[in-house]
């Protein structure tokens, strides 16, 4: 694995101080994660050489298995910090299939030579060393060491009178604790969080494996996960993944050192299990991902035939060590388990794996399961608001008309309330359902606020409130809450999408961009990418590149051969206005005045595009009487822009109350 130099680097407005772990703008600290500065100082340590991914899965990763896409993502957050495009790259060029190339000048600071250049003459002598920098300690000092430091050397110096001598001694002294006071404030300011505050212990619970394939029950693998998530969630001093962030890494043969570096957790609890005449053995190991050692192993057996005695049992013996380790002390009052009916337990846990998939036939199925949950425990409130969620899911994947499913969605919201009125996930669903089909902000606010003070670390209640400061044009907001949906769900490429949206809007396009092309590069198959790429391109001046984007959306969504001839015929031919009229032709084919479709608001943007107020107003004023989704975005999309000055706009927001 790469060493760090005691080199100091500079290029363009940045210095980068490898022995120390810092990258600097101007001055000023930027961040990085570890393998992504890693990642730099190799790159920049072979200034001008091709470096292929593998060399630096070598290098970086020390060899550990872990996908090439981890490179991509490192290049991705270097990029960012370095403010670097991909097009007009100054730093960092991509070679493709191959690797990369750092391409700034760089000049290289010895820091033995530095050192010796600046020493004054009758200083203290060299052996006193400057007090460490927190960002140079080891992890768990948290205070300054002062041992070590030795006192200053008597200067050689002509023999003084007394008082010469005496006054040299307090100047000393003085220069002295100026020296160690100046070292503690660099290090105080270079990281205060760091002086303050402990460090959380993030950890992430992987669905256990069964010793043999053969047989294996993966309901019950994920019910037990779960089960120690839960439990593990007692504490404040570790922070640990949802169910749903893992539920990915159900193959048998998942590497947990490389999962929990795609989680960007700090360990990883893998499990397996193995049942024989009734007995069920767990044996758990808490695998540090920074080392990819082992530390601790937990061992529980219990009988297997009730699953939850078995789930309280295994969670317990398991947590207790690992609290032990970590010396946290679990508050028992937040555990909850809403049903002690083991077969509605299991078949909400189906759906809400069938939910995550996030397409119409999976959520159909939920709902389905669902249905019988709540009809074996008609006082399941998680269930009721499940299937509150699965009907609005359905809705936003254009299953039907939100007015039919979002009121379908309500009298399950209205039961979930009723049996559990903190319900995080119904407070959520209640705030998504008020934000989407009534448009009442205000109201989305109380929801979401209380769904997040009951559980601060829901994805989804982030990821909900987020959209809704976007609606209201507050997009600093929005992306600071974006920001922590994507942190609680580093594998979600939902949350990496929208977040593209909010950073473009808070003012850096570029950002967006990127986290857009990063996001195609490791989802090459996640079709919103490539819709939000060339509009984005488009808006900010780019419209070479927008097309190319807009034909990739167009393949990815397998459009025959001919109507993609069509539009690059168009677009040389007339530019970006010719494939808007072609666009907007196409889509008025597909769609019929007066009827539900999801389209509206789109047929609106390209009309507006095309100067044409009254088409635009015709398919807004259609998109709010059917409660179309994409309409709750009217006061803030962009491509709405050229009717924004019309009296017809205001009117238009006055009437469905945005």
């Amino acid at each position: 694995m790469a060493s760090h130099t005691s080199n100091i680097y500079a290029f363009g407005e940045f210095r980068l101080l490898p022995a120390e772990n810092i990258l600097e703008n101007g001055g000023n600290p930027v961040s990085l994660k570890p393998k992504a500065f890693s990642t730099l100082v190799y790159l920049v340590e072979n200034q001008g050489r091709l470096v292929e991914k593998s060399e630096l899965l070598e290098q970086v990763w020390g060899g550990a298995f872990v996908e090439e896409a981890s490179v991509s993502k490192c290049i991705w957050e270097i990029r960012a910090a370095l403010s670097d495009d991909t097009k007009g790259s100054r730093f960092i060029q991509t070679v493709p299939k191959h690797g990369y190339r750092f391409i700034g000048d760089v000049t290289v600071e010895d820091v033995d030579e530095v050192s010796d250049s600046v020493a004054l003459p009758g200083s203290f002598d060299d052996n006193v060393e400057a007090p460490p920098s927190d960002l140079t300690a080891e992890a768990d000092r948290s205070e300054p060491e002062t041992e070590g430091i030795d006192e200053p050397a008597p200067a050689q110096l002509e023999p003084q009178g007394p008082s010469t001598s005496r006054r040299f001694i307090y100047v000393a002294a003085s220069l002295a604790i100026v020296v160690i006071a100046a070292g503690l404030l660099y290090s105080f300011f270079r990281n205060p969080a760091r002086a303050n505050a402990p460090k959380t212990i993030s950890l992430a619970v992987l669905p256990l494996k069964p010793a043999v394939v053969e047989g294996r029950n993966q309901d019950l693998e994920l019910a037990l996960a779960d089960s120690l998530i839960l439990k593990i969630s007692e504490t404040k001093s570790l922070s640990v993944k949802r169910l749903f962030a893992v539920r990915k890494f159900t193959d048998f043969d998942t590497d947990p050192v490389a999962a929990g570096k795609e989680l960007e957790v700090d360990y990883v609890l893998a499990s397996t299990y193995q049942i024989f005449n009734g007995r069920i053995r767990i044996t758990s190991q808490l695998i540090n991902v920074g080392t990819g050692i082992s530390e601790e192993t937990y061992r529980s057996e219990t009988n297997a035939d009730n699953i939850f005695v078995a789930q309280d049992i295994v969670s317990k013996d398991i947590c207790d060590g690992l609290f032990a380790k970590f010396a946290a002390t679990p508050d028992r009052s937040n555990a909850k388990r809403s049903t002690d009916n083991e077969k509605a337990y299991t078949l909400y846990n189906e759906a809400v794996f069938l939910m995550d998939k996030y397409n119409r036939a999976d959520a159909v199925k939920a709902m389905g399961l669902l249905d019988q949950a709540v009809g074996m425990d008609p006082d399941y409130a998680s269930a009721w608001a499940a299937k509150a969620q699965a009907y609005c899911l359905f809705a936003h994947m254009g299953g039907g008309p939100p007015t039919d499913l979002f009121t379908r969605a309500e009298p399950n919201l209205e039961k979930a309330l009723a049996i559990d009125g903190d319900n995080a996930t119904a407070l959520t669903i209640r705030g998504m359902i008020n934000r989407d089909y009534y448009w009442n902000l205000p109201a989305a606010y109380r929801d979401l606020d209380r769904a997040i003070a009951l559980d601060p670390d829901s994805t989804l209640a982030h990821r909900i409130l987020a959209g809704a400061y976007y609606q209201d044009g507050r997009f600093a907001d929005a992306l600071a809450e974006g920001k922590k949906a994507a942190d609680l769900n580093p594998t979600g490429r939902w949350d990496k999408w929208f977040l593209a949206d909010y950073e473009a809007a808070a003012g850096s396009p570029d950002e967006g961009i990127a986290g857009l092309l990063h996001l195609a590069e490791i989802e090459p198959k996640f079709q919103p990418t490539y819709f939000s790429l060339w509009r984005l391109y488009l808006t900010n001046g780019k419209p070479d590149k927008a097309f190319e984007y807009f034909i990739k959306n167009k393949q990815i969504w397998q459009a025959k051969p001919k109507e993609i001839e069509h539009f690059q015929k168009t677009f040389a031919k007339s530019g970006w206005k010719g494939v808007m009229r072609a666009e907007l032709d196409l889509m008025l084919s597909y769609d019929k005045p007066n009827e539900y479709s999801t389209r509206k608001v789109y047929i609106a943007e390209l009309a507006a595009q095309l100067g044409e107020a009254d088409l635009a107003f015709q398919y807004l004023d259609e998109a709010a009487k059917f409660r179309v989704l994409q309409f709750s975005n009217v006061k803030v999309d962009p491509l709405l822009e050229p009717i924004r000055t019309d009296p017809r706009y205001a009117q238009l927001l006055t009437r469905s109350r945005v």
